[in-house]
């Protein structure tokens, strides 16, 4: 049995969603399985939170709807501000009165536009060709990285749900860079990776100087639309100098991108701040109003990112 697709996901909730009072639901937290809610990134959010959170994922797989499939997915799952009714049966009366058809018609167009919206969410809200650096077929809808600046060398622990556009895929290749620290003006830049779950380092290789290719081979063959989740684990190597940053420059489709970064109790930085969709010249900028962060109390900031633009700059600097 093959696992679900993003689409496939998507269909099922939409249709939970729809009944009753839709979106507008009191017990929404029920209604929204896991998987879905981890499309948007609402794994944890409950109450107001978690309702804009889908209100929000699901505008966006409304976009490119034309009108009359765009105007049944918002009565159908009640999206404010909304006046249809309070429930399914008076939202279906309503829009078959507005198509003039009947209310079986009005329920299949609903349908239709719920199998839009799914395949809207199989290619990533908007047609994503899977093209990049590392060659195609494939695209990152959820890229989690935790920094850890508090163990005895650095460590990024990064975790990718990709999603398949070729007709079958089996292998990757990912790639890190790890600008060279200014006190370092000889040695040669390493990195170690530890391949955590979801796939086998096939072979490893350098882009650049400073740029460390990964080949996973994936534990099966994806097929079109298909999500799979791995994780890696990038580590500094003892005597060896981290620049001041962990920033993610995009040369695929990345969808959302969220980063923790945890600094040692003894060493905290004075300023920390984020970059959102920069040149990646602006690392040597000094902070832009509104974006310096405040650690908690576990000496801990993260930051969150959607809709990444290739080339551009996002994650967290310190000094």
């Amino acid at each position: 049995m093959h696992p679900r697709t993003v689409g496939e996901i998507v269909k099922e909730n939409l249709v939970r969603l729809r009944k009753g009072r839709g979106v507008l639901a009191r017990d929404l937290e029920s209604r929204v399985r896991p998987e879905f809610a981890e499309l948007f990134g609402a794994t944890t959010d409950t109450g107001s939170v978690l309702r804009q959170k889908v209100i929000g994922y699901l505008e966006e797989l409304m976009v490119a709807l034309p009108t009359q499939w765009r105007r049944a997915a918002r009565c159908g799952l009640n999206l404010p501000p909304s006046t249809d009714g309070e429930t399914l049966q008076q939202r279906l009366s309503v829009l078959a009165a507005e198509f003039f058809c009947d209310e079986r018609t009005a329920r299949r167009r609903m349908d239709e536009a719920f199998l839009q919206m799914a395949g809207n969410a199989d290619r990533g809200q908007v047609p994503m060709p899977g093209v990049g650096h590392g060659g195609i077929g494939w695209y990152v809808d959820i890229f989690d990285a935790v920094l850890r600046l508090d163990t005895a060398n650095p460590e990024a622990i990064e975790r990718r749900t990709i999603v398949a556009t070729a007709g079958s895929l089996d292998r990757i290749e990912t790639s890190i860079d790890v600008p060279r620290h200014p006190s370092n003006h000889s040695t040669r830049v390493e990195l170690t990776r530890e391949m955590m779950f979801g796939g086998v380092v096939a072979g490893t290789g350098m882009g650049s100087s400073t740029n460390f290719s990964t080949e996973i081979i994936l534990p099966r063959t994806l097929r079109r639309g298909e999500r799979h989740t791995y994780g890696l684990i990038a580590r500094i190597p003892p005597g060896q100098e981290m620049v001041n940053r962990y920033v993610y420059v995009p040369y695929r489709q990345c969808r959302y991108f969220t980063l923790l970064v945890r600094f040692p109790p003894n060493n905290v930085p004075q300023r920390i701040w984020r970059h959102e969709g920069v040149p990646h010249s602006a690392v040597h900028d000094e902070p832009k109003p509104g974006s310096e962060l405040e650690p908690n109390l576990a000496n801990e900031v993260s930051a969150q990112f959607r809709d990444l633009i290739n080339g551009c700059a996002y994650g967290i600097q310190w000094r």
